[in-house]
């Protein structure tokens, strides 16, 4: 898909009709990967897959996805925080070009069982992904959601 039409097709999904493939998955961790970090420092981030059905009925917040990607840092502050926001969004453009359905989810992050996420490292962002039988439809954006100044 064009990309600006991708970006004013892009919506929330909360319903998923089934697993996406190893394939699939794949892809999304590239762009994942393809993502600028605050002075590059990839080594302080971990991104956690999880598929596992025992974990994700733990979960709360996640629309029964069959897929949840965390991403997690090991020292969040504010640029941690920001650069998880371009992973997950990489992530999710990745994603719906693929046709499957994803959320940006910060909810479940206060369930996610101990044990799951690598040692001191601590949630900052999560994904939730499938299967979809949404339509990725563009829409007409109007300027006048964000309120903006141009300076000339």
């Amino acid at each position: 898909m064009e990309t600006r039409e991708m970006i004013r097709s892009r919506k929330a999904v909360r319903q998923y009709s089934g697993q996406i493939t190893d394939d699939q998955l794949q892809q999304i961790l590239v762009a994942a990967n393809a993502s600028p970090v605050g002075m590059g420092e990839y080594e302080n981030y971990r991104l956690t897959v999880i598929q596992k059905s025992e974990i994700l009925s733990k979960m709360s917040g996640i629309y029964d996805a069959p897929t949840v990607i965390v991403v997690s840092a090991k020292h969040p502050d504010a640029m941690e925080d920001i650069s998880a926001g371009t992973i997950v969004h990489n992530m999710e453009l990745s994603a719906e070009d693929q046709g499957l359905g994803a959320n940006y989810n910060m909810a479940s992050l206060g369930s996610i069982p101990d044990g799951v996420l690598p040692n001191d490292f601590k949630p900052i962002f999560a994904l939730t992904l499938g299967q979809t039988n949404d339509k990725f439809v563009p829409r007409e954006v109007s300027l006048e959601k964000i309120q903006t100044n141009i300076v000339k």
